[in-house]
């Protein structure tokens, strides 16, 4: 990884920090997650310590905000439950 090296998201839990991860990668951009050991042996998805960190380096950040960005849409839930009836 370049020496300069800049956080483009900070989410929420091992999960969302690996999901960026697949998604950076799979665009050919090394990634970088850095997170309180604490949260993920005791699994916290919330506040400080289920933080994770996503870094990549610096001539990357635009690029790789875009795809995060443009994933996240696909990546969010719908606003709204269908019917189940």
């Amino acid at each position: 990884m370049d020496a300069d090296i800049v956080c483009v998201a900070e989410v929420y839990g091992v999960l969302e920090g690996e999901w960026c991860r697949s998604q950076l990668e799979a665009n050919s951009i090394p990634v970088m997650l850095s997170s309180e050991a604490a949260g993920s042996v005791y699994r916290v998805t919330m506040g400080a310590l289920g933080r994770v960190q996503v870094f990549v380096p610096a001539r990357l950040a635009e690029q790789a905000r875009e795809i995060l960005a443009a994933k996240g849409d696909e990546h969010e839930p719908p606003s709204s439950m269908p019917d189940p009836s």
